[in-house]
């Protein structure tokens, strides 16, 4: 099996445009190895992943940086989880959150940390969340996906287990040698099954859905609400909205 592990865990793990291709490459890298049959996502420190680095987002000046940022980097990348034709389990060892939960979400296996809380709070900052918009409904229930896209509010790793958005919840110091069982329980499977299986799987995750649920992400961060609300986050205060729909 192959580890990946989100490493920066001064910032909890955000997804900057280098996280994304280094997941990216490492996420190619397991397909193409004939010896790997499972892959593990986790993070370091106390983060699974804080979701995309909002300070990075922030500094993008440019329409069509905005637009690199999600459609070169993101996309491919979460596109690439849901094509492996290998299993992807998240070792979710802390906070998740955002895209950090969304990566969870697209994993065709989760196990948690007691300790693990999930959120969806893109649009306290005034952004939406493009996997959960997409695959949410599907995979929790529109309930369960509403409450926490509407609200932002983190939910627990037992909370998570009741809503079918995560499979197991161990001790923290169990949590390498849970993964580690649930990918070697994959591998007694005929790999050929697995591919056909995931093919199957993921027929909820619609591109056309997808890629038009990026591009309300792009549009709304460019807004002026998207960016007070990143602006806000940054400096720490309450966001003032305006809302400039028109």
């Amino acid at each position: 099996m192959a580890w990946i592990t989100l490493n920066r865990p001064n910032v909890l793990n955000a997804l900057n445009r280098k996280l994304w291709h280094e997941l990216y490459k490492n996420l190619d890298k397991a397909e193409k190895d004939k010896e790997t049959r499972a892959v593990v996502i986790t993070g370091k420190g106390r983060a699974f992943s804080a979701g995309d680095d909002i300070e990075e987002v922030a500094s993008l000046q440019t329409e069509d940086e905005i637009k690199s940022f999600f459609l070169d980097y993101a996309t491919p990348t979460v596109t690439k989880i849901v094509q492996l034709s290998k299993p992807v389990i998240a070792a979710v060892n802390g906070l998740a959150y955002g895209g950090g939960c969304e990566i969870a979400m697209l994993c065709d296996l989760v196990v948690a940390s007691e300790s693990a809380t999930f959120a969806v709070p893109e649009a306290l900052i005034g952004a939406i969340p493009p996997i959960a918009a997409t695959i949410g409904e599907s995979l929790i229930g529109r309930l369960n996906a509403s409450m926490m896209m509407l609200t932002g509010e983190p939910i627990t790793a037992r909370e998570a287990k009741l809503i079918g958005l995560v499979n197991q919840v161990v001790p923290l110091k169990d949590l390498e040698t849970a993964a580690e069982r649930l990918a070697k329980a994959t591998m007694r499977a005929a790999p050929f099954s697995i591919r056909a299986i995931k093919r199957l799987s993921y027929k909820r995750f619609k591109k056309k859905d997808f890629k038009q649920a990026v591009a309300e992400l792009i549009e709304t961060i460019r807004r002026g609400e998207g960016k007070e609300g990143h602006r806000a986050f940054l400096e720490k205060r309450k966001p003032v909205w305006l809302d400039d729909a028109g």
